[in-house]
């Protein structure tokens, strides 16, 4: 099989995968290095990985994967589920993006709004019945740390952690939460 033909698979690969799912430039990278060692395990691996950046290279300037709007769509995402910034930045750092690049992301992720944090958090609280959102009416102080603690650790600082539990009801964290926009 030529090099010619082996980029022809690894683009078809590349196309099919893309066609189905976002990713990133290192995330097509992995994907067509698992594809090459299941179906072109007979030539070099020299080759292959030079066959494979020319593959990423082609989608990149076709479109077909862009690092940038990657981010940002990862970004907004996890802003809407809840996702503190440090857990955003630490699950876009597996896709070896560029730290400049994904805290633009996160800028652009939370305009509108005058702490994302805190915005995220109240997202997060409502989503796991957490603090002003629980469902028992009757205030026990070991569930407020429960709650308090899975806040801590979805990576949330401390004081939007104490900030959301000691919110009485949904109607004073839904108040806050539209403080939080810029109208």
């Amino acid at each position: 099989m030529t090099e010619s033909r082996a980029e022809t698979r690894l683009m078809n690969k590349a196309v099919h995968y893309l066609g189905r799912y976002t990713a990133s430039r290192q995330r097509l990278r992995e994907v067509l290095g698992r594809f090459a060692t299941r179906k072109l395990e007979h030539l070099p691996p020299i080759e292959l990985r030079d066959a494979i950046e020319v593959v990423i290279e082609k989608c990149a300037a076709y479109g077909y994967v862009d690092d940038a709007q990657f981010a940002m769509t990862q970004a907004r995402s996890q802003r809407r589920q809840g996702r503190s910034a440090v857990g955003i930045k630490q699950k876009l750092r597996v896709h070896r993006l560029d730290p400049d690049l994904v805290d633009q992301a996160l800028e652009e992720a939370d305009q509108g709004v005058s702490d994302g944090d805190l915005m995220a958090a109240l997202n997060y609280a409502r989503r796991r019945r957490l603090g002003p959102f629980k469902t028992r009416l009757h205030d026990d102080p070991k569930t407020d740390q429960r709650h308090l603690a899975s806040l801590a650790r979805a990576g949330f600082a401390m004081a939007i952690c104490t900030k959301i539990i000691g919110l009485a009801d949904p109607v004073e964290a839904e108040d806050l939460a539209d403080s939080l926009r810029d109208l």
